[in-house]
């Protein structure tokens, strides 16, 4: 080989090392003619003969990395603009979490319902102490930060990978706060990319001032509690504005744990990490005393509470029934929407708090006491599983929330043939119609949700009377004055002999109506009846109670047992009925819910001509004169002070009846007071069941009505009494014959008369023999 082929190879080795791997390079084989290698023996050479150079990996690796790196960024940032845009929407839901408050008469709270009790303060209602001990436990640099604690991140990196999972976070405030808006709780890298992404666009949205308002009021702090001033309430039974520095530091110690470092749950642990939080305050000498004996003051009071106590149980609820029948009408206003989710509702009803809020402590004792001292005995009766009473509760059952399937077989019914006594309770202002009291039932609970003042319908009893004479005496048949045979009767007909029996079998012989009513004759009303016809009966039916045509048709039943109360009426109905007596024989349409704002204050309901309750009756309607009306609050005196009205203490005024229904299945007292007209109906729900021989309306509802009403008058201080007349004639009668008082009458006495039936002829001067009486002999 010559001395220049020698230099050719030198030169091409050297320029082979430094062109890159894929240029045609041109060698010299043995035989020292030149040729081009081809691509595989290039390789062949490369791979065999020689490493690849590390440099030029290196190199590929970071364009790699930073290619994946820009890639990244772009898409996280393409994110936070996501989040951005849909950032507004996301707060707006911190709203729907706000409960509904129902606000009695006087606009004084009742009750609240929500699913998520969130607060909703402004920034001023926090104190600054609590602000200041927030930040100082939970992110010190929130104010300098750009929502991100980057050391802390990588803190928390190196942690999570040297163990291999998802072990620490490093969440400031901001990122705590797009964590609630999330409602994520998974520990991944996936939540935590979104939970940075909607960090950043909340700082680049928001001023640090309202980020840090939306973290005090949503922050979860433990038992239900979102929000310090949820949970100042909760934890202390105090707003933000009152609480104490140790106190602060309590609520505080809980945003990072709440279930762990809960001071009822695990007083232990949460005693250390207030203490060690305590520990830090006193070292960089941001508290100056020491706390401890107040904290042991603290710890001593949870250590007097339940460890699974939350906010829904201690939710102030008077008026269960009245929370329940608002939340339906919410529902039946927003049919689409969850209304625990749409939140901040104000609803502003007609309860008169102050009695309502006593109703389940007085209904409870009463209910024990009736029981322990046996006047009640639940006996079972004869099989009544196919009576519409028994229809109607079991509908109920059936329609009521799928999770009350857990308590009661609706199937076999034997969840209501194995139910306590219950009770129905509704008051109503004659004047107006709104609701003053609603109870519906022994107690309510999540077997016990059916209100029963409007939901279950029953037989009256005798409590339906006054209907029937107030008819009578308004189409003239009698007068208050009449008189009327009580003697046993019968009517015969194709199905067999009916007899209409008194109480204990006892007849009076030629009594008056007032005695009749006072006394409940059962032949008196049957003889009322059968004179006033079927068809006037229904006329008189249809304006107090089903004035609608349809309903009529379906729930009026046409025979002579409607005079002694076989027609099945709800508690609601009969107190509004009975409240035509108290208001000049005008029934108004109820209701309870006044108006309704949402959260805005926006008007969303108002009463106005709305019908609440689904009774399909006019906003008013005259069923009786007004002078028919003032009589039949003087003849109902007398048959309500000899009833048991009075045996709680009961002073006050009252006009009412007693009902009581075969086998004593349904017990009752309907009355009227000057502005209020109640019911009260006591009962199984499986009518299969009485209460017992001695459980009359007299003995059971009776003395129920005086203990509310003399609890409501106490509370309103309303002592009002009926004027003697305004618009009924009064004169003097024989109280023997009915007839003008004779100059030696023994028995004169004051009655009331409608225009035209006055009595014209005076009794005899001989009571004892010549008394010419005029009688109801009626034959069926």
């Amino acid at each position: 080989m010559t001395s220049e082929d020698k230099r050719f190879l030198r030169r091409e080795k050297t320029s082979f090392e430094k062109k890159p791997f894929f240029t045609v390079r041109r060698q010299i084989e043995d035989n020292g003619q030149p040729r081009i290698k081809t691509l595989a023996e290039r390789l062949r050479e490369q791979i065999g003969g020689r490493r690849f150079q590390l440099p030029n990996v290196v190199l590929l690796f970071a364009g790699a990395i930073i290619s994946l790196f820009l890639v990244g960024m772009i898409l996280f940032w393409v994110g936070v603009i996501t989040r951005e845009s849909e950032l507004k929407e996301m707060i707006s839901l911190f709203y729907n979490h706000q409960p509904s408050v129902i606000y009695d008469r006087d606009g004084k709270k009742v009750s609240e319902i929500f699913a998520k009790k969130t607060s909703n303060l402004e920034w001023d209602a926090y104190p600054e102490n609590l602000k200041k001990i927030v930040l100082l436990v939970e992110d010190r640099k929130f104010f300098s930060h750009g929502g991100i604690n980057y050391m802390s991140v990588l803190r928390a990196i190196f942690v999570n990978v040297t163990s291999f999972r998802f072990k620490q976070g490093a969440s400031t405030i901001t990122q705590q706060l797009a964590r609630i808006l999330l409602d994520d709780r998974e520990k991944s890298l996936v939540r935590k990319i979104k939970e940075a992404q909607l960090a950043f666009a909340l700082e680049y949205t928001y001023e640090k001032k309202q980020i840090f308002l939306y973290y005090l009021n949503n922050v979860y702090l433990g038992h239900g509690a979102f929000g310090f001033a949820s949970a100042a309430e909760f934890y202390f039974r105090k707003t933000p504005s009152e609480l104490d520095t140790e106190e602060m530091i309590v609520l505080a110690s809980l945003a990072s744990a709440p279930n762990r470092f809960s001071p009822l749950k695990n007083p232990d642990l949460s005693r250390q990490r207030v203490n060690a939080i305590v520990h830090s305050f006193r070292k960089e000498e941001i508290l100056k005393e020491n706390p401890k004996s107040k904290l042991d003051e603290i710890y001593l009071s949870f250590h007097m509470r339940s460890p699974g106590e939350t906010v829904f149980g201690n939710r102030k609820d008077d008026s269960p029934y009245v929370t329940e029948h608002v939340r339906k009408f919410l529902n039946s206003l927003y049919p689409d929407s969850n209304i625990y989710e749409t939140g901040g509702f104000s609803i502003y009803t007609t309860i008169a708090e102050p009695v309502q809020a006593e109703l389940s402590k007085i209904v409870k004792n009463y209910l024990d006491n009736i029981q322990k001292n046996g006047l009640v005995r639940k006996t079972k009766l004869t099989d009544n599983k196919n009576s519409s009473e028994t229809a109607v509760f079991r509908k109920y059952v059936q329609d009521i929330s799928p999770a009350l399937e857990l308590f009661i077989d609706t199937d076999s019914f034997g969840g209501a043939s194995e139910s306590g006594l219950q009770v129905a309770l509704v008051a109503v202002d004659p004047a107006t119609g709104e609701i003053l009291l609603m109870h519906g039932g022994s107690e309510f609970k999540a077997d016990n949700q059916l209100d029963r003042t409007t939901a279950m319908k029953r037989q009256t009893g005798s409590s339906i009377k006054p209907i029937l004479y107030s008819a009578a005496i308004e189409t003239e048949l009698i007068n208050a004055s009449s008189r009327i045979l009580d003697a046993p009767l019968i009517y015969r007909n194709q199905t067999g002999n009916w007899m209409p029996e008194n109480i204990g079998n006892q007849y009076d012989g030629d009594i008056s109506v007032r005695h009749a009513l006072a006394k409940s004759k059962n032949t008196a009303a049957v003889q009322i009846a059968e004179k006033l016809g079927i068809s006037k009966i229904q006329d008189f039916f249809q304006k107090y109670f089903f004035p609608d045509p349809k309903v009529l048709q379906s729930r009026f039943r046409g025979d002579l047992s409607l005079a002694l109360g076989s027609l099945e009426i709800s508690p609601l109905e009969m107190a509004l009925a009975y409240s035509a007596f108290a208001n000049d024989g005008t029934i108004k349409r109820p209701y309870l819910i006044q108006k309704i704002t949402d959260r805005s204050g926006k008007i969303v309901y108002e009463r106005k001509s709305a019908d609440e309750f689904g009774l399909k009756v006019p906003e008013e309607r005259k069923v009786l004169s007004s002078q028919v009306a003032e009589i039949m609050i003087d003849l109902l005196h007398g048959s309500a002070n000899s009833a048991g009205v009075r045996s709680t203490g009961y002073r006050g005024e009252v006009a009412g009846k007693t009902g009581t229904t075969n086998d004593n299945r349904d017990n009752w007292f309907v009355g009227v007071k000057p502005g209020m007209s109640m019911a009260i109906w006591l009962g199984y729900d499986d009518p299969s069941y009485g209460l017992g021989s001695s459980a009359l309306g007299g003995t059971v509802a009776a003395p129920l009505w005086g203990s509310v009403a003399k609890t409501f008058e106490a509370a309103e201080d309303d002592k009002r009494k009926y004027p003697v007349t305004e618009h009924a004639i009064s004169i003097t009668v024989c109280e023997e014959s009915g007839k003008l008082p004779g100059p030696s009458c023994k028995h004169p006495r004051k009655e009331l008369f409608k225009n035209g039936t006055v009595p014209s002829e005076i009794c005899p001067l001989n009571h004892g023999t010549n008394v010419k009486r005029e009688v109801l002999r009626n034959v069926f």
